[in-house]
């Protein structure tokens, strides 16, 4: 009998260690996910933005900005400091809410 309840046990110890793994394998990358370049539009102006690994480029405009990742939040300084989370609603878009206004920012992978 206590042979049988050892087996349960290590049983349902691969079963959860199985079940955790395949949770975390399938957890969203928010900095490999940001990776290119994205369209969106800022008080009716279009601009393309590219996200690099520690930097935002604002195309056309020769001008880049740091940032990082901490989970889904991203951190910037563009006049003044900036947080944001991120989320990724479908394959081509993603959102960027303002911690501090609520305003959400849409972008569309852009795709050229």
């Amino acid at each position: 009998m206590n042979h049988l309840l050892h087996r349960a046990r290590f049983a349902a110890l691969i079963a959860m260690t199985v079940f955790l793994a395949a949770c975390a394998s399938t957890s969203v990358n928010h900095g490999e996910m940001i990776m290119g370049k994205w369209d969106t539009e800022i008080q009716g102006f279009p601009l393309v933005l590219a996200f690099s690994g520690a930097e935002i480029e604002i195309i056309g405009m020769g001008q880049s900005i740091p940032y990082t990742m901490a989970g889904d939040v991203i951190s910037f300084d563009f006049q003044g400091p900036q947080s944001a989370r991120v989320a990724f609603p479908a394959e081509n878009q993603m959102t960027q809410t303002n911690m501090a206004t609520e305003e959400v920012q849409m972008f569309t992978r852009n795709v050229e």
